[in-house]
């Protein structure tokens, strides 16, 4: 280091806590390697605090993985600053050191490292591409590299991490592996690595690896966090080389006194298909979850959802290179802080998965999944591809596409989603599409049902949407075509109720040692058509760099040219730009751009809203019995309804400032906030709901039924004051109706009148002859002798008459009758017997 001191102190005095500082790549002794941490000619700490220790700064800083906090300190040796430590940790025990000069107290020689998984990988950049030999040509035509010549100089083959525009990619552990089966006391086998340290001291590892069979298994205990105490996985794994299978799953046992939670999941596959060349299926695959669900990945990460990669592969999930860990594979599962199978009290899911290949061109994987507990979940999710050709190593064309479809009934939403995986790639290995489609619908009881939304890639700044409305990655493509151009292109199209957007852009870039040239367009466009407006732009900039060394002083000289035009309306406006390398204009004409959208009359938001005869809707919640006839308003009918009570609603999707009750009634029973308008720039309006009742023709009152209010959410956009608002644009606790009970049933004291009608019966067939007809008697004529209540007081609870009792109730059970339980005690009905009859029984002599 050549850097005083003092010049460090005053860089370091010049941010107040909390402010801003950047330090000069200049006063590290190796620029490169800071720059490999640092991108940029400096290094901007936000949020600056300065340490206890001499010369050290902390903070936030944009660095080459992330934005994420930095601590750096200077090592001092009397005037001079001798060393340099900077330090990022990025979390998951991964992190980046910069060592710059001899600090103290570093064993790490100087250079930008990246710490992970216990290695130090000195960092790296990518080499240019070698140059290209015109006379070496592949089959389309395009000019192959130069052939390298060894000078027999030793190569360093040390592992080290390479920067790229996505971040660091470090490589994995070598393969290593072992011969013969161990059972051990803990899953410490020899070349894998367990994450974190195991719930308890025992545990049982098993590899088996003999040519081509190879089997690798875990069950152990594993860390529990609360509220969990214990968690016990297991997988298992096999390949005979023509076959391969899996087994895998956890138990969970929580500390409270919840159920405990429990998956299983297993996949058989094979690399020859069975069935006819049309359609070969190469794997099946099942699992369930007890108190367990399942995170459904979206369609771009499907090529990484590990129950879709072992229907191919299982060692896959959990593979270091050539080395399988069954541990790894538990921790893709269920460890991390989004976990794909997670404990959840109360939910049952089951997965069923198919490997299959289609004329042996065409090959996918397709899985269903249903959830029930919490909320029911339907999902297809499927990751399907080919390459051609097919036979040849050299492929010119490589699409893999992964679908997911998720249905929520209950919540009243379905997603459909589509998207490229990583391994997609068209002409050249180099050129790379990305990117999907995505769409949401929402029905049912949702907030917002009958919104959609269709995305095809990531919409840019200042075209936002609802944060409900999917989320997709960047499409488009990148290509690098040889080491002297690249050339990359981005899409983007939304379609909502309310507008259409689309959008695209393309940039082309040459360079080639100290010449550089660039052209870029861009086209953007936005109509909407409730109310209609259009807002189109587009844009083409070419430009030229080259940089001239004079001695020891590099001059850059750069040329641009650009135009740009923007046009909307109505009222039609627009502005044109033209950039030249050395001055930018911009012309206006027409009318200005709208800050705003401009209100709707009371027609064009009215057909914003349901239709009229929907606006206001009735349901039966208690007490109906179904409809009656004839019909009365259109065709509906009216409602049969319980003499014993009745409830029901009357709602509306629109917010309600008033409710009344009876046709005349001028006294509302709730009242809520006032009603605005968002489309119509209206505010501080007012909104009626009024029920009654007619009985017989004539109104009734409803004062004495019982009553609730019914709240809910509205939609912003439609009842909001301003278009950006909190609560995922809904409004809460807005008066949307009432719930209506009848009130209680008075019986009365009377009957009322009953005519003949009403008290007839049912004639009998033949007649016979009727008292008091006139018609002679037939049969014995009954007498009334006198003594017969006597007789029954007197005589039906003695012995005799209980022993004859249990005699008959004997017979009738040997005969298959259920008498149930007899009285024994037989006083009551003696002493009824005086007050049960009015007059003395008649008699027929027999």
């Amino acid at each position: 280091m050549t850097a005083r001191v003092e010049d460090i102190r005053k860089l370091l005095d010049q941010a107040t806590p909390g402010g801003v500082i950047e330090i000069p790549v200049s006063v590290f002794a190796d620029p490169e390697a800071a720059a490999l941490v640092f991108p940029g000619a400096a290094v901007r700490i936000d949020d600056t605090v300065c340490g206890s220790r001499p010369l050290s700064v902390g903070g936030r800083a944009t660095i080459t993985a992330s934005s994420a906090p930095v601590d750096v300190a200077f090592t001092v040796d009397g005037e001079w600053v001798t060393g340099t430590v900077a330090a990022v940790d990025l979390g998951e025990g991964r992190s980046l050191v910069l060592v710059d000069g001899a600090p103290e107290g570093t064993t790490l020689p100087a250079g930008a490292w990246a710490l992970a998984d216990g290695r130090a990988l000195r960092l790296t950049r990518r080499a240019p591409a070698p140059p290209t030999d015109p006379e070496r040509l592949d089959g389309l035509g395009r000019a192959l590299p130069a052939l390298k010549h060894r000078d027999g100089a030793a190569r360093d083959r040390a592992p080290q991490a390479l920067v790229t525009e996505n971040g660091i990619l470090t490589p994995r552990p070598g393969p290593r592996r072992r011969k013969g089966m161990r059972v051990l006391e803990a899953p410490s086998v020899r070349g894998w690595s367990p994450i974190g340290t195991p719930g308890g001291d025992n545990g049982l590892s098993v590899n088996y690896y003999n040519p081509p069979l190879h089997i690798a298994g875990a069950l152990t205990a594993l860390p529990a966090s609360p509220p969990y105490k214990a968690v016990v996985g297991g997988v298992l794994l096999v390949d005979t080389g023509a076959f391969n299978g899996s087994a895998m799953g956890a138990y969970v046992v929580p500390s409270s006194g919840a159920d405990p939670s429990l998956f299983a999941y297993g996949s058989l596959g094979s690399q020859v298909g069975f069935g006819p060349p049309l359609f070969q299926v190469r794997g099946i695959s099942a699992g369930f979850g007890w108190n367990s669900r399942v995170r459904v990945p979206a369609a771009d990460a499907l090529g990484s959802f590990p129950f879709l990669m072992a229907l191919d592969n299982p060692g896959a999930i959990g593979a270091d290179d050539d080395e399988v860990d069954p541990l790894k594979v538990l921790g893709e599962l269920i460890g991390g802080s989004l976990p794909w199978v997670r404990p959840q009290e109360g939910d049952l899911w089951f997965a069923a998965g198919l490997a299959f290949d289609c004329f042996e061109t065409f090959s996918g994987r397709a899985m269903a999944l249903v959830q029930t507990g919490s909320d029911l979940t339907i999902s297809l999710l499927g990751a399907a591809g080919m390459q051609l050709p097919t036979k040849s190593d050299k492929k010119i064309a490589r699409v893999e596409i992964g679908i997911e479809a998720t249905l929520r009934p209950t919540a009243g939403e379905l997603s459909i989603g589509a998207a490229f995986t990583e391994k997609t790639f068209l002409i050249d290995p180099n050129c790379k599409l990305r990117g999907g489609v995505g769409m949401k619908f929402w029905f049912g009881n949702h907030p917002h049902a009958g919104d959609f939304a269709f995305l095809l890639g990531a919409i840019p700044t200042g075209r936002e949407l609802p944060v409900r409305y999917p989320r997709q990655q960047p499409a488009g493509l990148t290509w690098g075509v040889g080491s002297t151009v690249n050339i990359t292109g981005n899409a983007y199209a939304a379609f909502t109720p309310k507008s259409l957007m689309a959008g695209g852009s393309l940039d082309v870039v040459f360079q080639s040692g100290m010449l550089r040239a660039w052209l870029t367009a861009r086209v953007d466009a936005l109509l909407e058509w409730n109310p209609f407006y259009f807002d189109v732009g587009l844009g083409i900039r070419v430009g030229v760099s080259a940089t001239i060394k004079v001695w020891f002083v590099k001059i850059k000289i750069s040329v641009e040219v650009g135009v740009s035009v923007r046009i909307w309306g109505p009222a039609v406006g627009g502005e044109a730009t033209v950039h030249l390398w050395f001055i930018s204009f911009t012309i206006g004409f027409g009318a200005d751009r709208r800050n705003q959208p401009p209100p709707l009359d009371w027609g064009g938001f009215q057909g914003m809203l349901p239709p009229p005869e929907n606006m206001v809707r009735t349901a039966p919640i208690a007490g109906y019995t179904g409809e009656g006839a004839p019909a009365t308003r259109g065709d509906v009918k009216p409602w049969l309804v319980s003499n014993g009570g009745f409830t029901f609603t009357a709602d509306t999707p629109a917010p309600v400032s008033r409710v009344y009750l009876d046709q005349s009634s001028a006294t509302p029973v709730a009242t809520g906030d006032a009603v605005d308008i968002l489309p119509m720039h209206a505010r501080g309006k007012g909104s009626e709901l009024r029920v009654w009742l007619t009985y017989n023709g004539q109104a009734a009152t409803m004062t004495p039924w019982g009553r609730a209010v019914l709240r809910g959410n509205v939609p912003n956009g439609l009842w909001g004051q301003q278009p950006d608002a909190p609560n995922d644009g809904l409004i809460p606790d807005r008066i949307l109706g009432i719930r209506l009970t009848s009130p209680p049933v008075d019986h009365g004291t009377s009957t009322g009148f009953l005519d003949e009608k009403a008290i007839s019966f049912d004639p009998i067939n033949p007649d016979g002859n009727q008292p008091l007809s006139g018609e002679p008697a037939t049969g014995p004529v009954p007498t009334r002798p006198g003594g017969v209540i006597a007789a029954i007081q007197n005589g039906i609870d003695t012995t005799a008459t209980r022993t004859s009792r249990t005699a008959l109730a004997q017979a009738l059970k040997g005969l298959g009758t259920d008498l149930g339980a007899l009285d024994t005690d037989l006083s009551g009905y003696a002493n009824a017997a005086g007050t049960a009859f009015t007059a003395e029984p008649m008699l027929v002599a027999g």
